[in-house]
């Protein structure tokens, strides 16, 4: 982030119209050529090979030495794209250089809201595991034959966005939605530890409950299914509150596989409470009936 911040206080308006038109040019190309730039930002040729070039030495766009030359944003090029237009809406005014956590598919960072409010800035990076695996088990981009990096992140960050603005209304423990833009989604800041950490817990199944309540009432209220959720997307807090995270891959409730994704996330948190924290006397059909699951789910 330190380098983005960089490069980002050296940019103009100029430059983010030249970046907003290889975007743009991104969803046809796989390496967008100058003609193209030049066309989709309304500037001449010359005027837009001066600016790739400054934009280049930032690390902004990577130009393509071939039978044409092209140019592609980089992380870094999307990344400034996605600050501008959160800061020209007035969501945010500062960043920290420092990620406050950092996963396989997303970095985030504490931000400042003009008005000193603390948020947290996450920033979807899909493309940084394996480009083939990310596509394969994500069921929202679909049998798509032409999908960057650029569009997988993009697209994760509104199905994030989505699924906190449909959960949050409801009195599900998730972060609360602010705004989002691109790749990135800004959401009031969680303090706690993930649970994969294995916090101390004074009372270990009164959380596992307050999970399961939680996942209920997303599933009942929300109608929708977390899809992924493990022991590394529950952060509980030092009076043992927990929040849930991380939901691009959600699914709504009449989705064919949310009987056995919502099955699977149970069954995942339930291992894991048993292995980690030695809970005995709790089965797992009786959990469902408590929590008034058993429409949603067939053992």
């Amino acid at each position: 982030m330190r380098h983005v911040v960089k490069a980002f206080k050296r940019l103009k308006e100029q430059d983010f119209r030249i970046l907003n038109a290889i975007e743009r040019g991104m969803a046809h190309y796989m390496y967008v050529p100058v003609q193209e730039v030049a066309r989709l930002s309304n500037y001449s040729e010359n005027y837009v090979l001066t600016k790739l070039k400054f934009l280049n030495s930032l690390g902004l766009v990577q130009r393509r030495l071939g039978a044409y030359p092209g140019f592609i944003l980089t992380s870094r090029g999307y990344d400034c794209l996605a600050l501008n237009a959160l800061v020209k809406r007035g969501v945010l005014a500062a960043v920290t250089l420092k990620p406050i956590g950092v996963g396989k598919e997303s970095d985030v960072f504490e931000g400042l809201t003009p008005s000193g409010r603390r948020v947290a800035v996450k920033f979807h990076r899909l493309g940084r595991t394996s480009f083939r695996k990310t596509r394969r088990y994500r069921a929202y981009i679909g049998e798509r034959k032409h999908i960057s990096w650029l569009y997988q992140a993009r697209l994760a960050a509104e199905r994030e966005y989505t699924a906190l603005t449909l959960l949050f209304p409801h009195g599900v423990s998730v972060p609360e939605p602010i705004s989002w833009n691109r790749h990135v989604v800004v959401t009031s800041i969680i303090e706690g530890i993930p649970l994969y950490m294995k916090p101390e817990l004074s009372d270990p199944l009164e959380v596992f409950y307050s999970i399961i309540e939680n996942i209920s009432r997303a599933v009942i209220k929300a109608e929708v299914v977390h899809g992924d959720l493990s022991e590394y997307n529950v952060i509980v807090d030092s009076d043992e509150n927990i929040t849930i995270i991380d939901w691009p891959q959600w699914v709504s409730v009449h989705h064919p596989s949310a009987n056995m994704l919502l099955k699977r996330d149970l069954l995942v948190l339930y291992r894991f409470f048993r292995s980690k924290y030695k809970l005995k006397d709790i089965g797992m059909e009786d959990i469902v009936k408590k929590y008034g699951l058993e429409e949603y789910i067939c053992w």
